[in-house]
């Protein structure tokens, strides 16, 4: 979420407040940032308008789904 925010957003926050809300120490939130950006993803931050219609979909559903049966986390 880190790295969307950064990507897409021209204000975001610290990586120390990212990793104070995640519960993680900055330490370790800059590692999975620098393993998530270079070897899951390799820099390649774009996302294709069906991809992400699809994620879209699939989240609205999904909470959709958890309203009807009025049952949260």
């Amino acid at each position: 979420m880190a790295v969307a925010c950064k990507f897409c957003d021209d204000s975001y926050f610290s990586n120390p407040y990212y990793a104070n809300i995640g519960g993680i120490s900055i330490e370790e939130f800059n590692t999975l940032e620098q393993e998530f950006l270079v070897n899951l993803i390799q820099f390649d931050m774009y996302v294709s308008s069906d991809l992400f219609t699809t994620y879209y979909s699939d989240i609205i559903s999904y909470y959709k789904q958890k309203i009807s049966e009025k049952t949260y986390f």
